[in-house]
């Protein structure tokens, strides 16, 4: 059954970065105040995701939740939901404008959206067990 879930992840993760993509193009990359604000939100989820990486590679996630505390799951979630999204920020909002297209920065998406689903299983299945 998990593997129909995360085959299902990558067409859902398409159409809403798609979406998102294509709504950034439209609507925010006119607003240059909340294009910073976005920007600066977004590097901070992804400098999250960097640490996380790092902790994962160095102490595996039970060491890693045993160091931080239950904060670590919480910030781990946080970054499983707001990452594509960071992505597609930093990507499209760009002081130069869009570093590409939104059709790639929505591939990207995707394919950054299917690790995170990936990870999320696997670090799911050490802290809270198999189900």
């Amino acid at each position: 059954m998990e593997l129909f879930g995360v085959a299902l992840s990558v067409p859902v993760a398409f159409v809403s970065s798609a979406l998102y993509c294509f709504l950034l193009i439209r609507v925010v990359c006119n607003h240059e105040r909340l294009s910073r604000r976005l920007r600066l939100v977004s590097g901070v989820v992804l400098a999250m995701f960097a640490v996380e990486i790092a902790l994962l590679i160095a102490l595996g996630s039970v060491r890693s939740r045993g160091l931080l505390g239950p904060s670590f799951y919480v910030a781990h979630v946080v970054v499983f939901f707001l990452g594509p999204p960071a992505l597609a920020n930093l990507l499209i909002l760009s002081r130069r404008g869009p570093l590409v297209k939104w059709y790639v920065a929505s591939a990207l998406c995707t394919v950054f959206a299917f690790f995170l689903v990936l990870l999320q299983y696997t670090v799911a299945e050490s802290l809270l067990g198999i189900e």
